[in-house]
């Protein structure tokens, strides 16, 4: 493999690979005029002039990108520099992208929602130009683009920077993403999925500071789940471990986005708890019109957060649809609960904006079903980071290996 230093930055990587310096020394000291070769061999650094240096990632380490291979950004350590965040929705329709500081805060950021689910070449398309717009030279005084961070809304494989699918858009299917965006930008990319990504930056800057096992669900569109443990992602053998919208909680229930029946997104998701009240409010005047009420007379406008608000209002359709949300997410928890035993499970995304109206009953709801042993130290919270946990979890993930 090999990478790049320059005078405020220095790329490292895994014992036995090959490190191409153009600026620090192979300690990271004084800077020098000439490039250096690092070779780390069972723990020693060996260094040898070059002639010259190239001027960007050396074409071996594209090389080694072939399919399947498993993908890996090495380390960097940087004074200067900024780093990119992207967030993909899991229709595509909702796209994000956010220039930070190596501190993590963001100073420059580009949406483009979109009214319809668009193709993949669409998306692409719309993202070139918000990279563009982002990373305007202008807006980088202070160095050079260090690392990129995707947060995609649907079945990723990170090890390998494949998008897998997306379950609300089409033409994503084994989509390499990781490497066609590196190929665009020249610069490193670490991919992952958004819920992984959200919960990352909870952990980091949210509601789980401090926390050693936490559990993130996203209750959005569709439902996805991250656990970290001691600061890191748990993937999984096949990076498919969190995905707890597909988690049978209901024989023969609702059709799933996936195609299967009875799982938890098809029953908690913001998309089914809208759709479920303006599907059973046609047979009660009463809560038709109260949707009518609440929403403007755009019915197929109604939030999930809108739906709770009802339930408490006293609406029975809502009271019977906050009910299957309180039941079947109790029962996908409380498994999840004795499995891996966290001590906070964090709420994120549209559904969890009802906050407490969620949150108190959800938590008794837990306890309930758990040993004492298991949910005794459990705290159940809202995120802090809010709408803003997909795009600050992709910077996140960014900021990785710096």
């Amino acid at each position: 493999m090999t990478l790049r230093c320059t005078k405020n930055s220095c790329e490292t990587s895994l014992q036995g690979e090959t490190v191409l310096c153009s600026g620090y020394d192979a300690g990271h000291g004084s800077v020098k005029r000439e490039a250096v070769t690092v070779s780390i061999q069972q723990g020693r650094l060996q260094e040898s002039p070059l002639q010259e240096a190239p001027a960007r990632i050396s074409g071996n380490l594209r090389a080694a990108a072939l399919p399947g291979t498993q993908r890996t950004t090495g380390k960097l350590l940087a004074t200067q520099g900024y780093v990119v965040g992207i967030e993909i929705s899991g229709s595509g329709a909702r796209q994000s992208v956010a220039l930070a500081d190596l501190n993590g805060t963001i100073l420059q950021r580009v949406r483009r929602p979109l009214e319809y689910v668009p193709d993949t070449k669409t998306v692409l398309q719309l993202l070139d130009g918000m990279l563009a717009e982002a990373m305007a030279p202008d807006h980088l005084q202070d160095g050079r683009v260090l690392r990129v961070g995707v947060a995609v809304g649907g079945l990723v494989d990170a090890a390998h920077g494949v998008v897998r699918t997306l379950h609300h858009a089409h033409g994503w299917d084994n989509f390499p993403l990781q490497d066609y965006l590196a190929e665009r930008l020249d610069i490193p990319c670490i991919i992952d999925n958004n819920a992984n990504a959200a919960a990352l930056a909870e952990v980091q800057y949210g509601a789980g500071i401090g926390e050693r096992v936490v559990l993130y669900v996203a209750l959005g569109r569709g439902i996805g789940g991250g656990m970290i443990i001691n600061g890191r992602v748990y993937h999984g053998t096949t990076c498919t471990a969190g995905e707890i919208g597909h988690l049978l909680v209901k024989e023969n229930g609702p059709k799933c986005s996936c195609g299967g029946f009875g799982h938890l997104e098809a029953i908690a998701s913001a998309q089914a708890i809208s759709r479920t009240m303006i599907g059973l409010s046609v047979e009660y005047p009463e809560t038709e019109a109260a949707i009518h009420r609440i929403t403007g007379a755009r019915a197929e406008r109604i939030t999930a957060e809108q739906v709770f608000r009802l339930a408490a209002e006293g609406d029975r359709v809502a009271q019977r649809i906050v009910d299957d949300v309180h039941t079947y997410l109790g029962i996908a928890l409380a498994n999840i609960v004795h499995l891996i035993n966290p001590g906070m499970i964090i709420l994120g995304g549209q559904v969890a904006q009802a906050g407490d109206l969620l949150i108190v009953p959800l938590q008794a709801r837990i306890r309930d079903l758990c040993l004492p042993a298991a949910s005794e130290d459990l705290r159940v919270v809202q995120g802090r980071l809010g709408t803003e946990a997909n795009i600050v979890g992709a910077v996140t993930l960014a900021l990785q290996d710096i």
